[in-house]
């Protein structure tokens, strides 16, 4: 472990405690084993930035650890999350706080959908109670592909037609404000039979 608290301050410039809570808050040490918090890493530097803002004029290192602290938070904290969501394996770490260029030669999106395979699973099994994972991802997915399961747009208040982020990405087809009306509630039984005849309906067209 002390190879990684080494590892983390040289590039992030904050030695992150081992032992023991810091405060009354915190539930356990922001560092277990070869893991750790990324509540606590991203309140630290939060409160950091907070006190010394960020400008055009801010050093370069500040910029970059900064940017190192955001992704942290989005691959541990979103597109990589345990269970938890809070702590990351210091693995990543190795990546993160890497080299750029190679950032940005991984497959990120591959790596993302095998993570969400992964946590499917584990959660198939019966003594499984939680997932992690991207899972909003799937909740798209669902949309997309099972509509009795997806909200409606409400048109009195849907974004702008032109709005920036419209169109771009499966994601930014559920812009603006929706409601869920639509959805049965507590009918257990007719949510089974509409996935019987989607898989049916699978298998036929496979045959």
């Amino acid at each position: 472990m002390p190879s990684w608290v080494h590892f983390i301050h040289s590039v992030l410039g904050v030695k992150v405690p081992v032992k023991g809570r810091v405060d009354a808050t915190d539930r356990m040490p922001p560092m277990r084993k070869h893991q750790v918090s990324i509540t606590w890493l991203t309140k630290y530097f939060r409160d950091h930035y907070e006190s010394h803002p960020l400008t055009e004029e801010s050093p370069e290192d500040d910029k970059e650890r900064y940017a190192r602290i955001y992704l942290i938070g989005m691959i541990g904290g979103v597109f990589f999350s345990k269970k938890s969501s809070n702590l990351l394996s210091c693995g990543w770490l190795r990546i993160i706080l890497g080299s750029w260029e190679e950032m940005g030669e991984y497959s990120w999106a591959s790596a993302c959908l095998a993570n969400i395979y992964h946590n499917l699973c584990n959660a198939s099994l019966k003594a499984v109670r939680e997932v992690g994972g991207a899972m909003f991802i799937v909740q798209f997915w669902v949309w997309e592909h099972m509509p009795w399961n997806a909200p409606v747009q409400r048109p009195d208040r849907d974004w702008p037609i032109d709005h920036p982020l419209r169109g771009e990405a499966y994601g930014t087809r559920w812009l603006g404000h929706t409601t869920c009306d639509n959805l049965a509630q507590h009918k257990l039984d007719e949510y089974r039979r509409r996935f019987e005849r989607l898989w049916e309906g699978e298998v036929t067209s496979i045959l």
